[in-house]
């Protein structure tokens, strides 16, 4: 089987709801990775979970997920109360693993690293589509 970089460069570079799992350090580290990876003029996006600029935005964002979840439930069948719903999002397992960094942020490293038209193409509230492109040739 081919090793990844037998078959480099990319056109390409989609990653979704997977980055947000590394330090920031490593992040950073990553973005350099994938820009190495594409040709000249190749894409990269990033569908992610980014931090949010305020804890008034961080409560808009669950309380969002918290409906959107409860209303999931009930029309399944399940007679669990939103308070029931909310406890377990609020405290699940997988909560600890997120390191979410801000979407600016994240684009401010992107351009460090070379990448132009950066830019976070679609967002609300936690959840952003960004990524830039490596410069032709």
């Amino acid at each position: 089987m081919d090793s990844i970089e037998d078959r480099v460069p990319f056109d390409v570079v989609v990653s979704g709801y997977a980055i947000h799992h590394l330090t920031d350090d490593r992040k950073r580290e990553l973005y350099g990775e994938v820009f190495g990876l594409l040709r000249a003029g190749g894409v990269f996006v990033n569908i992610e979970h980014v931090k949010s600029p305020s804890g008034r935005l961080e409560k808009l964002w669950e309380e969002m997920m918290l409906d959107s979840l409860f209303a999931y439930d009930t029309e399944r069948g399940s007679r669990r109360s939103r308070e029931e719903v909310a406890d377990e999002f609020l405290h699940r397992p997988d909560k600890a693993a997120n390191i979410l960094a801000p979407v600016e942020d994240q684009c401010g490293w992107l351009r460090e690293l070379g990448f132009v038209d950066v830019d976070c193409y679609f967002k609300v509230l936690e959840l952003a589509v960004f990524g830039g492109r490596k410069p032709p040739a």
